[in-house]
């Protein structure tokens, strides 16, 4: 079934589509060579729609949710496993896998009374 639903020229975010939300900057403690302190590397994280969470109740692409302002989330971004649990994982965000959550929305389609997400929108990985 057709996923493509479309505000503002953006493809919609739902649970149904196989968008992905990618960020190529995400420092981590790693592990380093035997015999040295943690050293910090730079993963790319990766988050995909169809772990949407907490998406609308009403309005459905597909028999599944979308990806409202301020409320929806991607439950994973993945990439950054190779920082260990040992070391304190993300510099700034403190979590390896986090959620991601958008930072933009459609300014003027809203669904429940909240701005519809969409493909492509900013956003930003591994919160706790």
């Amino acid at each position: 079934m057709d996923t493509r639903v479309f505000a503002n020229g953006s493809e919609v975010c739902s649970k149904a589509a196989d968008g992905t939300s990618q960020v190529a900057v995400d420092p981590c403690w790693s592990p380093p060579a035997p015999s040295a302190g943690p050293v910090v590397i730079v993963y790319a994280n990766t988050a995909f729609s169809n772990q949407l969470q907490k998406g609308s109740s009403t309005v459905f692409i597909c028999g599944t949710p979308l990806a409202l302002r301020d409320k929806s989330f991607l439950a994973n971004s993945t990439g950054n496993e190779p920082a260990t649990q040992q070391f304190a994982k993300g510099v700034s965000s403190g979590v390896i896998k986090g959620k991601a959550y958008f930072v933009d929305w459609s300014p003027d389609v809203k669904v429940e009374g909240l701005n519809v997400c969409r493909h492509f929108d900013p956003m930003t990985h591994n919160h706790g």
